[in-house]
């Protein structure tokens, strides 16, 4: 009984604080998730495990240990909702006026960020192939919950502010998939023979059970859905969600891709109190969104060695230089339609978010290196900064100041070169001589 009452006053002291927090942030359009991050980090053993501390003070606010498979249970929860609910608010049309772009961007920018900040994690820090392959998956998709604090300030860019909501909403179900196939290498036995095709095959398989999962269960649910009374509607939404999950796993396939099929059709079906289930759905995604990012700050154990976190500085710094290489070729066809601020919203404003602080502390303990929780933090807490940062830059017109000020600084360097010497003949340059008469 004790066990349980610790855990509960743990969980409540973190989402008691979080709560407080969000709501200042909410005032401001702001984004949360780098103070709810701060607030685990500053209750857990970052602080009160340091040597520096714990010579002097024995004690620690929240002991994420002791909280047995509470946590790990909320990051599942939490992954399948936010998941799942991302795709229930995803309007049919909005995604077929922005498919092209977006369905590119999350598609092809996840297995790229794989692959390119994999190897970077490699070379930076020295990791074997998965486990480095690992943290550029699990970094790799984008969260919507961020971008939908942008939509205030950012109203005239609507446009490329639906780009990035869909295409969080296609690349978070990748983003949880890619890095499970991952964990499943790691426990191939060593010397074993691995084979691509049969990896490839999980891997497809996988993708259509979890597909066929979604499309079953969002279809033979409808009808019962619109039955429900309105005070039940939001709570059979919810057990949905899991169904689908538990199910789509069972059969071999996706539950998060499960998930994602199922909260798309249910929510483009029309049927009674669909506004109750969306409010309802917005709470109780909040509450674990707030548990999941502060519940990260609290178990990580942050080294605070100058020299490591300058290097994790530098590889959060790499993540968000990386993407508008990528999203220069990939979304060029939009570059004129949304113009330079929109295109450079396009570009820059890529927050990381749940489905990376849910996955970080799993594949943590799997690959048993408390580093890759070290990283995914930094990369969330920077790209999160970063991301607020070129929307407030945006939206009070200062991108394009800077711009304007970098063109004119251009403009001055090229009217500030000597202007080139003209080839001319040297006979050209004497004067005529007297009696010269060629000379005239």
């Amino acid at each position: 009984m004790a066990d349980m009452v610790l855990i509960v006053t743990y969980f409540s002291f973190l989402l008691g604080f979080g709560v407080l927090v969000a709501n200042i942030m909410k005032k401001v359009s702001v984004p949360d998730t780098f103070l709810l991050l701060l607030v685990g980090l500053v209750t857990g053993p970052t602080i009160w495990r340091n040597p520096a501390v714990s010579q002097y003070i024995d004690f620690i606010i929240v002991d994420v240990s002791a909280m047995s498979v509470v946590p790990d249970f909320l990051r599942t929860l939490a992954l399948i909702l936010i998941v799942f609910t991302g795709a229930f608010n995803l309007n049919f049309e909005e995604l077929k006026k922005f498919s092209d772009v977006s369905v590119t961007l999350a598609f092809l920018l996840v297995f790229l960020n794989t692959v390119v900040l994999g190897v970077a994690a490699k070379l930076i820090f020295g990791m074997s192939w998965i486990p480095a392959l690992l943290i550029g998956a699990i970094i790799s998709g984008t969260d919507a919950s961020v971008i939908f604090t942008f939509e205030e300030p950012l109203k005239k860019y609507g446009d490329v502010l639906s780009i990035l909501k869909v295409e969080s909403i296609l690349n978070s179900p990748l983003s949880v998939l890619i890095p499970i196939l991952f964990l499943d290498l790691l426990e191939v036995s060593p010397g074993t023979i691995v084979a691509p095709t049969f990896y490839l095959s999980q891997f497809w398989q996988m993708i259509v059970a979890g597909i066929g999962s979604g499309v079953v269960i969002g279809l033979g649910i409808s009808k019962i859905i619109s039955r429900m009374l309105k005070e039940y509607s939001s709570l059979i939404i919810i057990s949905i969600a899991l169904l689908t999950f538990g199910l789509s796993e069972t059969v071999g396939g996706s539950g998060m891709l499960g998930v994602a099929v199922a909260g798309f059709i249910i929510g483009n079906i029309g049927f009674p109190h669909k506004n109750r289930v969306k409010e309802f759905q917005s709470e109780f995604s909040d509450m674990l969104r707030i548990s999941v990012f502060t519940l990260l700050g609290a178990q990580i154990m942050l080294d605070l060695n100058p020299l490591l976190l300058l290097v994790e500085f530098l590889f959060a710094l790499l993540v968000f230089v990386v993407r508008p290489i990528f999203v220069n070729y990939l979304a060029r066809g939009v570059r004129d339609e949304t113009g330079f601020e929109g295109f450079t919203l396009l570009q820059l404003a890529a927050p990381r978010g749940i489905a990376s602080a849910a996955m970080a502390p799993i594949a943590a303990l799997a690959v048993g290196d408390t580093l890759i929780m070290n990283i995914v933090f930094m990369v969330i807490f920077f790209s999160v900064l970063f991301s607020t940062i070129t929307a407030n830059l945006v939206s009070t017109g200062k991108a394009l100041a800077i711009k304007e000020w970098m063109d004119r600084l251009k403009g001055r360097g090229k009217s500030s070169e000597p202007a080139p010497a003209v080839e001319t003949d040297s006979e050209d340059l004497e004067p005529p001589m007297p009696g010269d008469e060629d000379s005239f």
